[in-house]
């Protein structure tokens, strides 16, 4: 008989994984990448019909030492919201990497929001030396993951200002995580926060106007998108010196689209896996903007995932479902 384990989110939250395990992995995923030891082929969608809803399959493996194999399947309708649900659904499946059994079937939003923040960390702790402000562009789940952990790795950081569309959930949002040694502060005017901000993290569903235009980002600072493309209008591409994607064709593919083929940036786009392979010293002081799209990559999901369920072997946690009888 064999069986798959199934984790819940309450699951997942009793490994005790920490914010340093979630970088390290990403890390780790990353290099393995860099070295042509990960398969990880762009994600496929289908996409209902519902405005700017997608479904998407994203599968990996990783190489190496701690070898990964698995695949997430996640869907994104923001109409939910409108109906008290959750905008994004997502769920993991581990396969054993020697056999192809699959041993783990997990909820996948709460992998999703910690790899999703941590992938921003990575890049920005190697981007930007002791930063003193960050600016949070929407405060959902992506939002407090990418405080939690950008607080973990730059403790120098004393005040952070959170936009978004509705006053009331910034309000909360400032009101749970403000603290003496590092005030969290709502802001009305976006840019006083893009002004002043030396790491810009973004994280809206879509808006008719995105929040960043052309001249609001502080010189020498690192924008962020984690939406990838709802947060900023066409015309800011030109004011960033460097592009870094861990997915160079399809963000560059985006850009065509998005700002048009004969306005591209003359700018290279580079490569996130091989810039984290190679930078694992002091940071470098940004040269100008530094544009980081974190485009969504299965192998950090299904690296952190097999971490989780090896974890969740040993403390046997979960339940159980029969799969195959023989």
């Amino acid at each position: 008989m064999a069986y798959i384990r199934l984790l819940g989110e309450a699951d997942l939250r009793t490994l005790g994984l920490t914010h340093n395990d979630v970088v390290s992995a990403v890390e780790h995923a990353y290099r393995q990448s860099a070295r042509g030891l990960a398969e990880v082929p762009t994600k496929i969608g289908v996409h209902p019909d519902h405005p700017n809803s997608f479904s998407h399959a994203m599968p990996a493996w990783v190489g190496g030492g701690e070898p990964a194999l698995g695949v997430k399947w996640i869907s994104y309708h923001p109409g939910n919201l409108e109906h008290k649900l959750p905008d994004s659904w997502g769920v993991i499946v581990v396969n054993d990497p020697e056999t192809g059994e699959p041993v783990c079937f997990m909820e996948g939003m709460y992998i999703t929001f910690l790899r999703t923040a941590a992938c921003a960390a990575v890049m920005a702790k190697r981007l930007v030396a002791q930063p003193q402000v960050l600016g949070l562009i929407g405060c959902g789940g992506l939002g407090k993951a990418s405080l939690a952990v950008m607080r973990h790795v730059f403790p120098s950081l004393k005040q952070v200002y959170v936009s978004s569309k509705k006053a009331e959930s910034r309000q909360a949002f400032c009101a749970e995580f403000d603290s003496d040694s590092c005030r969290v502060v709502p802001v009305d005017d976006v840019g006083q926060l893009l002004a002043e901000s030396d790491v810009v993290v973004t994280s809206l569903p879509p808006v008719d106007i995105p929040p960043v235009q052309a001249g609001m980002l502080k010189d020498h600072s690192v924008f962020i998108p984690l939406d990838v493309d709802f947060s900023w209008d066409p015309a800011v591409v030109g004011e960033f010196n460097a592009f870094y994607a861990d997915n160079v064709p399809y963000f560059r593919a985006l850009l065509e689209k998005k700002v048009g083929r004969p306005n591209m940036p003359d700018t290279a786009i580079l490569d996130t896996q091989e810039f984290v392979a190679e930078h694992d010293g002091p940071p470098r002081a940004p040269q100008g903007r530094v544009f980081v799209a974190v485009c969504g990559i299965a192998s950090v999901d299904i690296v952190i995932a097999a971490q989780a369920f090896h974890r969740a072997v040993r403390a046997n946690i979960g339940s159980f479902f029969e799969i195959r009888q023989s």
